[in-house]
């Protein structure tokens, strides 16, 4: 990946101080090590082992700075590339084959000038993210403002998103909650032979199908919030329908969804009414089921918000937060590489914080024998095989 990163991004007017690679892997440092935001490079600058480790010290805050702004323009596309190549050997490493997109739109709060109020009443930016989800790594985001819709231009990022995938995919899935309820999106997946499953919106239409549900039609189902949880979701039922878009001249199968409230509601009833709608012939549980794995998707937006730290953008400027962003997704991948790669299966959703401490929550010491650097740890590590299995 180092590689790439210096051949796709701008070249550097001078051939002196840090590479493109070296600017790049000292941002991605920054989470990956504990840090919060680019000031923290000041702190790893100082640390003689990490100098030892790298042969260099860490760049100091305000190059890092002055790189994001001189690739601020072209720095897009050239990372983009890097990802899909990492991509590519992930997946021919692992052989996956199928693609399930799961796409979503999240807003990152900020004060900078470029930042715009959301429907949330918050400013910052609304990026919408695509993950791989048998891989669990970003395949692609667009950085977008924060008084954009969620699902806006949503047919144009699903085309842009479907690119990046390796020649080697051969089965491409669609989930979305209701902000793709698009036609357009919907009609696409169809043509292309992508499988879909997008929540309905509850608009007129859609609730106009409720009724025409007698009691005989509804199954009862029994879906779970995870696989290792004994209790089921509060009583739930599901029954199929058929349904079309005014923009669209197709149907779609459509499966309604009635859950018991907790508590009834004078003006709302008993119930709480919801809507899938799909191109797949799942049988009707197990379709339900497999639609709300796509709230793996918000897991990870969490992950990348709280674990690598993009709560914090570090700048004013729209392209300089756009390229830190797509660093740091880099970073993200790169995490899930070692843990589908290297890690064994018990650490597979271990999250960074978590394998952080373990793995650098006791001191080590670095030293050098027969021309070679050493990583010793005390006697009796506690996670001495996860470190055998990374080092390897």
């Amino acid at each position: 990946m180092l590689g790439d990163l210096d051949r796709l991004l701008p070249a550097k007017e001078r051939n002196r101080g840090f590479g493109n690679s070296a600017s790049v892997f000292d941002l991605m440092t920054i989470p990956l090590a504990g840090g919060q935001c680019i000031d923290d490079l000041a702190q790893l600058r100082q640390d003689k082992g990490l100098t030892r480790l790298l042969g260099r010290k860490v760049m100091a805050p305000s190059t890092a700075h002055d790189f994001l702004h001189r690739i601020r323009y072209d720095g897009l596309d050239g990372l983009r590339r890097a990802r899909r190549n990492m991509l590519s050997k992930v997946a021919k490493r692992t052989g996956t084959r199928t693609a399930t997109l799961d796409c979503d739109a999240s807003l990152f709060t900020s004060s900078g000038r470029n930042a715009r109020m959301s429907y949330k009443g918050e400013k910052g930016y609304m990026p919408m993210l695509a993950f791989w989800s048998e891989l669990g790594m970003v395949v692609h985001y667009d950085f977008r403002n924060g008084n954009t819709s969620p699902g806006g231009d949503a047919l144009a990022f699903l085309k842009e998103t479907t690119a990046q995938l390796p020649a080697t995919v051969s089965d491409v899935k669609v989930r979305s909650d209701s902000a793709w309820y698009q036609a357009e999106v919907m009609d696409h997946c169809d043509d292309h032979n992508y499988k879909f499953c997008i929540s309905a919106r509850r608009d007129e239409a859609v609730m106009a199908l409720f009724p025409g549900a007698d009691d005989a039609q509804w199954q009862r189902i029994n879906v779970r919030k995870d696989p290792e949880q004994q209790e089921d979701y509060i009583r739930e039922w599901a029954c199929e329908s058929v349904h079309s878009l005014n923009e669209s001249d197709r149907a779609y199968r459509t499966i309604l969804l009635r859950k018991e409230r907790l508590q009834g509601d004078l003006f709302e009833g008993d119930y709480i009414y919801g809507a899938i709608i799909t191109n797949m012939d799942l049988p009707l549980e197990e379709q339900v089921a497999w639609h709300r794995g796509r709230c793996n998707c918000e897991n990870h937006i969490k992950e990348l918000k709280w674990d690598f730290e993009l709560r914090v953008l570090p700048s004013g400027d729209f392209f300089v937060n756009a390229n830190y962003l797509r660093i740091i997704t880099l970073a993200f991948n790169l995490f899930v590489a070692l843990k589908l790669l290297k890690l064994p299966e018990r650490c597979k959703g271990i999250r960074l914080k978590a394998l952080r401490f373990r793995l650098l929550g006791l001191p080590a010491l670095i030293t050098r024998h027969a021309r070679r650097l050493c990583l010793r740890l005390p006697r009796g590590h506690p996670n001495k095989s996860l470190f055998a299995a990374i080092m390897t």
